[in-house]
């Protein structure tokens, strides 16, 4: 004779299992929409996009420090993005900046004339020869970026990918003449 078991004592935890099986595929999509501008420096959205986790409530806000330029982006509210500017008289060294932040593996490069960057896993720092109009003239900020959520084989290209274009930004926010140099093709 066959025992007839009731599904509320086996099919319960099968049940569960599903319910947090879904709910854990869910929290991978992408539920919100990267926008264009972040703290009003005009950015491109798919590098931007590159560096965030899977979530559904993306932020950017600037945040009051006495910084000149000064991003945080988080996505449900967790911070992934720091951005602090300094408007300088004149330019500073970003590799000196650099060492005192710990980044990882730090690499240095010349994007133009005058557009020294300290490129890291983690973060940027870069010096724009432009000032923020109230006397000074060199922009130096530093980008970090935060979480475990990318490739690590990509992190660094895809961190380079947005400072270029923050840094595009930002120097046309602050009507510069200086911009990036274009990537060399590879």
């Amino acid at each position: 004779m066959t025992a007839y078991r009731p599904f509320s004592r086996n099919g319960a935890p099968i049940l569960l299992g599903l319910a947090a099986l879904l709910t854990a595929c869910s929290d991978e999509e992408t539920n919100y929409a990267v926008p264009d501008r972040i703290c009003d420096t005009s950015i491109a959205p798919q590098t931007l996009q590159a560096l965030l986790p899977p979530g559904n409530e993306f932020e950017a806000a600037p945040v009051s420090k006495s910084a000149t330029v000064t991003c945080e982006v988080r996505i449900d509210s967790t911070l992934h993005i720091d951005i602090i500017g300094y408007a300088v008289v004149g330019a500073l060294d970003p590799s000196e900046h650099a060492r005192g932040l710990r980044l990882e593996d730090p690499v240095e490069e010349i994007w133009g004339p005058d557009i020294p960057a300290v490129l890291a896993d983690d973060g940027a720092v870069f010096s724009l020869p432009c000032g923020a109009g109230d006397g000074t003239d060199a922009m130096l900020a530093e980008i970090h970026v935060y979480g475990d959520h990318m490739p690590e084989d990509e992190r660094r290209e895809r961190v380079t990918d947005f400072t270029r274009s923050y840094v595009t930004g930002l120097a046309e926010q602050l009507d510069c003449d200086a911009r990036p140099a274009a990537p060399a093709s590879q």
